[in-house]
């Protein structure tokens, strides 16, 4: 298995950005033939997928949230709210981190679906992040299930 965290190398002359090229293109071809996991690539894509189930659109963070990773979040959140699909569930189950700017995203995203007087229903938070968006306010805009079955029951139980 290829070892993607190995220094660079580069030293005083080196054209470091043929270098960096060469790294992340060795990357890629390392994945696509899963000679490595993508997991160790974490920041090379968004760390969130939007699907639907049971009727309700459903936000997946995984691996390490930053605002890089959370980038165009708010403005698909918001589209979805457009189209009366203002009550949602993220799901952090697959999330491992979220840093203060990848907060700072998420409390962006939650602000526009007060403003279209949605909900968010958060699921699948270990022990510190629970702390973390306790800290922050995050509860203050949305709700905490245990689970994700326990999200539907919430979303399903305020619509009746």
């Amino acid at each position: 298995m290829a070892n993607l965290a190995k220094p660079l190398n580069i030293e005083k002359g080196d054209d470091v950005q043929e270098k960096f090229s060469k790294f992340f293109t060795f990357a890629r071809i390392m994945v696509k033939s899963r000679k490595i996991p993508i997991r160790e690539l974490k920041m090379a894509a968004l760390a969130y997928t939007i699907t639907e189930e049971k009727g309700f659109p459903i936000v997946r963070f995984q691996n390490y949230c930053t605002n890089e990773t959370l980038e165009g979040l708010a403005t698909k959140v918001g589209n979805l709210c457009d189209k009366d699909k203002s009550r949602l569930i993220f799901d952090f189950t697959s999330c491992e981190v979220i840093n203060s700017l990848g907060m700072a995203a998420l409390l962006e995203t939650l602000m526009i679906v007060q403003d279209y007087e949605g909900s968010v229903i958060i699921s699948g938070l270990n022990a510190i992040q629970q702390k973390f968006f306790g800290l922050t306010g995050v509860f203050s805009l949305s709700t905490q299930a245990e689970n994700i079955d326990k999200a539907f029951e919430l979303l399903e139980s305020a619509q009746a």
